[in-house]
């Protein structure tokens, strides 16, 4: 078995414009496909599906196979016949295959071959751009996971889509087929297509024909495996079962989840249900409250993960099904959540099947994977449902109170031994409206999650970029990166906090775009530019005018503090993580020994600005008629700006003249606030914070 490589053949010219757009998108996603060196794989498929006898007689009496010269009624060379009627004998045989097995009228009107060479079938993409692709045949199908394609009121209903079909049929001019890099991307294509419109598809197979010759790709979570061509005249028995087998009525054959079933009205989806294991090992349904998931990871390749929103039959309590493929080197996410059981904060598990399925058998590889595959496991886990992403509050204390939840439900992680590695905008919720103390702000995901006495080295690859610590992101430079912490966690927490509070207003009301988010956005790619702008950040002693105008002084004073607090560590374990561990002698254990006390002072500052936020007539308010410097600030005398930070007034240095991007690693450690020096680990003052009054005018009280 192969990996893909490139074909020298030339590519023919796509009737497709978006073809070469299409190619970048589906090839950043699939990684490399494996190439099976022989036919194993493709002749081991659906001997279940109709007894080798059968075939038999069916090529005996078939108008369209000759046994005497063993071949199938297809023209010798389609090449002359590619502006008349090149599809067609290939129909022909496909719907003999099924007209002579799906002998039940029911059974012919659920598979039917339909030619779709000239016909666009349109795609779902996330970025709302249109494409369409035009595979030349489809076998289109009926049935429970099946619905005829969404047309919007006013325009033509289509009858085929990517919604209603098995299985995509590609034919080319043998000689003159595309290079099998762009077979590979075309059928990914469709294959891509299929998932996104089918969520409960497993795996998609596409076949590939010539007028001599077929070839197999099958697609699942996994990425990609195609077969070598094999005769399908010289091999009927194999071309049979194929058709049948990528048409089949028992949907599982053709890679769907029987555990999501629909009812359908007028060929489209209007209810279902979802099948679990409950607590004690028996089945449970739940009904589906939507008939699409409310998230879907559109990747091919991938966790992939899809969560439904369902009800509890005999409870009537709305929970989450959350459907996710991990690699089988990981540990799976309900062992995390079990752990997190009765810890506010943190999302509560109800059931879970853990094993449901894996990409190995799906490929038929039994105990042996060729190089570079990574097998996942389909993991199913059912939760509590709650409120909101964090990012639609809709009042600061709201915000506050959420994230302050979330924080002390990591604190609780962090005890059980869990170390999270994903917070993220997307990662945390609101709680449900009328939560207490402790529910109101959610943490979910625990895809990546790691324990915390495996002492896991920080990994850049792991967590979403724009809330990634200095140290994680900086993890692949460093020669000896020290194991992600609850304090990477916990500055994933303030770049959540900062992302709303430079892009929102206290209100929830979405603004322009922080010039400073859109750096580490645009440079996501490029982990050490963004660690640089991060660290710049954390230097900042002072937040933008526009940001400290239109968010109430206590959670501007949470901001800056949090970042001072945070920075110092930061520092010192980047020193470390330069030292061989024996050199640092274990000096990072007392991250880990003093962590009660890193969150407890998180926590103080968010329960002071919690409660002066109900105080609204002791806030303070920037002035209108302010003005600001070019670099964002409301400051307008010549010297550094002085900085309201809790409990302290502090006057960042005379002469530091800093550039914002220089890294603040390079800077003299006796340079930071005294305030917020980090004599040691644990040298961080408690003292509950309390807000400093400055000459700024007051907010006036709500009426």
């Amino acid at each position: 078995m192969l990996t893909r490589s490139s074909d020298k053949k030339s590519a023919t010219v796509t009737p497709n414009p978006t073809f070469d757009e299409q190619k970048r998108l589906v090839r950043s996603e699939l990684g490399d496909a494996i190439s099976l060196e022989d036919k194993s794989f493709i002749r081991s498929l659906y001997y279940h599906v109709t007894p080798e006898s059968a075939i038999d007689t069916f090529l005996k009496k078939s108008r369209f196979y000759s046994l005497a010269q063993r071949r199938w009624k297809l023209p010798r060379s389609c090449s002359k016949l590619l502006d008349k009627d090149f599809y067609t004998p290939f129909l022909n045989v496909f719907s003999s295959i099924l007209k002579h097995f799906f002998t039940d009228s029911a059974a012919q009107g659920a598979r039917e071959v339909v030619d779709t060479h000239t016909i666009d079938l349109l795609h779902r993409e996330a970025n709302s751009v249109i494409h369409h692709s035009r595979p030349s045949l489809v076998i289109k199908a009926e049935g429970s996971s099946f619905q005829r394609p969404y047309t919007k009121p006013g325009e033509q209903q289509q009858t085929v889509g990517y919604s209603n079909i098995a299985t995509c049929i590609d034919i080319h001019v043998d000689g003159n087929e595309p290079p099998i890099s762009d077979q590979l991307v075309r059928a990914t294509i469709y294959a891509r297509q299929i998932f996104i419109h089918q969520p409960n598809r497993r795996f998609v197979r596409v076949l590939l024909l010539t007028e001599q010759h077929a070839r197999l790709f099958h697609f699942d979570r996994s990425g990609a495996q195609y077969t070598p061509f094999f005769d399908f005249h010289d091999d009927p028995h194999t071309f049979v079962r194929l058709v049948l087998g990528l048409s089949s009525l028992d949907e599982s054959d053709i890679g769907l989840d029987a555990s999501i079933q629909w009812t359908t009205q007028d060929g489209r989806k209007v209810g279902g249900r979802l099948k679990t294991r409950a607590p004690s090992g028996e089945d449970v349904f739940y009904r589906l409250l939507a008939t699409s998931p409310f998230f879907c990871d559109d990747n091919i390749r991938g966790r992939s993960t899809m969560c439904w929103s369902v009800r509890d039959p005999t409870t009537g309590e709305d929970l989450v099904v959350k459907d996710s493929w991990r690699t089988e080197d990981r540990l799976s996410e309900h062992i995390f959540m079990q752990d997190a059981i009765g810890i506010p904060g943190v999302v509560q598990l109800v059931t879970c099947e853990p094993d449901r399925c894996d990409t190995k058998s799906l490929r038929g590889f039994g105990d042996v994977s060729p190089a570079g595959f990574r097998n996942r496991i389909e993991t199913r886990v059912v939760m509590k449902a709650y409120g909101k992403s964090i990012r639609k509050y809709t009042s600061a204390k709201q915000l506050f109170c959420a994230l302050r939840d979330a924080i002390a439900g990591h604190m609780g992680l962090f005890k059980k031994g869990t170390i999270h590695r994903d917070v993220s905008l997307q990662n945390v919720l609101l709680g449900k409206p009328g939560a207490e103390p402790g529910y109101r702000g959610v943490l979910i995901d625990f895809d990546i999650s790691t324990m915390r006495h495996l002492n896991t080295p920080a990994d850049r690859h792991m967590g979403t970029r724009s809330y990634q610590s200095v140290p994680v992101l900086y993890s692949g430079k460093v020669p000896h990166p020290l194991p992600h912490d609850h304090l990477d966690d916990l500055e994933s927490f303030l770049y959540v906090l900062v992302h709303i509070m430079f892009a929102y207003d206290s209100t929830g009301a979405a603004l322009a775009v922080d010039p400073m988010l859109q750096d580490w956005e645009k440079h996501e790619d490029d982990w050490r530019w963004v660690g640089t702008l991060k660290e710049a950040y954390l230097t900042r002693q002072h937040v933008p005018f526009k940001v400290s105008k239109r968010w109430p002084s206590p959670c501007v004073d949470v901001i800056i503090a949090y970042a001072a607090f945070i920075r110092p560590l930061v520092q010192e374990k980047l020193g470390l993580s330069q030292l061989k561990p024996a050199v640092r002698n274990g000096r990072e254990k007392a991250f880990a020994a003093n962590s009660i006390q890193h969150y407890a002072h998180i926590l103080t500052l968010f329960d002071t600005a919690i409660e002066a936020l109900d105080c609204p007539d002791t806030w303070e308010v920037v002035d209108d008629a302010s003005d600001e410097d070019d670099d964002g600030r409301s400051d307008r005398s010549d010297s550094p700006p002085t900085v309201i930070i809790f409990d302290y007034l502090v006057a960042p240095a005379q002469g530091s003249g800093r550039n914002s991007t220089k890294r603040s690693s390079d800077e003299d450690p006796d340079h930071q606030p005294p305030a917020k020096r980090s004599k040691s680990l644990s040298g961080h003052s408690l003292v509950p914070p309390i807000p400093h009054r400055s000459s700024r005018s007051r907010a006036p009280s709500p009426t």
